[in-house]
């Protein structure tokens, strides 16, 4: 049996066996229709061979752990835009799972440990990120993709050994999402502060005079604008 070091990809859609049971079949077929349309290219863009279709979930093959990772964030940055324009009840939501390791190959599909973690990984983490192993982290190169942050051990079942994983924090996933509007929110409360303290300055310098008024609101505005833009 031949064997090769491949790097595995998973995606899956949120929601959709529920989806079956409450939808006709040509809304469950429209909606796995619009999933593949955005997805594949992607996938064959990046060099991956899309191995199987279970259901509404990809299993995709690629030779470098880079591609695959960046494969993963184009696919959930699309499918970010594709929600912009769309109504909530056509909305994707998408799994992105991915692990690097020694595969076997037969009758053009792969088996193997490496499988079986990604599609564990897959089956445990959140939608619209991209989630990996750190068999992927140490081999991807990382001066070609965004920042990852350490998420901590998995512990799947029939695999022996706890797997380390990390999550992408690419430009519209849901970590990056989070940060932004708490950024926005700190800038509306950084415009309440400047407003306020020129008040209290105003009326230190035109009525009291006090030099200890504008030092603590000069202070204090300081701090507030230190805290909300150090990131």
């Amino acid at each position: 049996m031949e064997t090769k070091n491949l790097t595995i990809m998973f995606t899956d859609l949120k929601g959709y066996t529920s989806k079956t049971s409450n939808s006709t079949r040509q809304v469950c077929m429209d909606l796995l229709d619009r999933y593949e349309y955005i997805v594949t290219p992607i996938f064959k863009r990046y060099d991956g061979e899309i191995i199987k279709e279970i259901g509404d979930a990809f299993m995709v093959a690629f030779e470098s752990p880079t591609n695959a990772v960046l494969c993963g964030i184009e696919i959930q940055e699309e499918i970010f835009r594709y929600n912009s324009i769309v109504n909530k009840e056509n909305r994707l939501r998408l799994k992105v799972a991915i692990n690097s390791g020694e595969v076997q190959i037969r009758k053009n599909d792969i088996y193997g440990e490496a499988v079986n973690i990604a599609s564990r990984l897959e089956s445990a983490v959140e939608v619209d990120d991209v989630f990996l192993t750190d068999s992927v982290y140490l081999s991807m190169n990382k001066s070609e993709t965004p920042p990852a942050f350490y998420v901590g051990p998995y512990k799947f079942k029939g695999i022996p050994e706890r797997v380390n994983v990390y999550k992408i924090l690419g430009e519209n996933t849901q970590v990056t999402m989070v940060k932004r509007k708490r950024k926005k929110r700190g800038i509306k409360k950084a415009i309440k502060i400047v407003l306020a303290s020129a008040i209290i300055i105003t009326l230190g310098v035109l009525i009291l005079g006090n030099a200890t008024a504008i030092e603590n609101s000069i202070e204090t505005l300081t701090i507030y604008l230190n805290n909300i833009f150090i990131i």
